[in-house]
């Protein structure tokens, strides 16, 4: 018999097949790459890249799963999965490595069952939920950011 497919139902970020993003994408969850990324991405779950997506840049994860394109260094904590036309450019560490017939892999290997991978994300991603990231501007004033967390001298306008 033949054991169930795992499949990812849940993901933290996915990026649309109309997008690009140009730089790095770090998240607590899982990612699924749809369209096109050109820098590296960090996940402490799993990254799917679908059969129509691409990636240039490094992938640092739990778990790796290639339909379409990836150009860049894989290092993850449990297996990589490189399925049937992916095309994976670049050297991968894991602890298994699966490629189906019909895909192409062109680098260094390195599979270790009892090699660990320690992933560590940007301390900005674990900030306390108050703090607000985002510059606001001043109706009047559109090139002066107000500063978050700081309070006005101005009578009504206090952050």
């Amino acid at each position: 018999m033949f054991q169930k497919k795992e499949v990812e139902l849940s993901f933290d970020i996915i990026i649309g097949p109309n997008s690009l993003i140009k730089g790095d994408l770090e998240s607590e969850g899982s990612v699924r790459i749809d369209g096109k990324i050109r820098g590296n991405i960090t996940a402490l779950g799993n990254v799917i890249i679908s059969e129509n997506a691409s990636v240039i840049g490094d992938i640092k994860s739990l778990g790796a799963d290639i339909y379409g394109s990836c150009e860049g260094n894989i290092n993850v904590r449990t297996k990589i999965n490189l399925h049937q036309n992916a095309k994976l450019t670049g050297d991968i560490i894991a602890k298994s490595f699966n490629t189906k017939e019909g895909s192409t892999f062109k680098g260094n290997c390195f599979v270790d069952p009892t090699e660990e991978l320690v992933i560590t994300l940007d301390p900005m991603l674990q900030t306390p939920a108050e703090i607000n990231l985002i510059e606001f501007t001043k109706p009047g004033d559109k090139n002066k950011p107000i500063e978050h967390n700081q309070k006005s001298n101005k009578k009504g306008a206090s952050l």
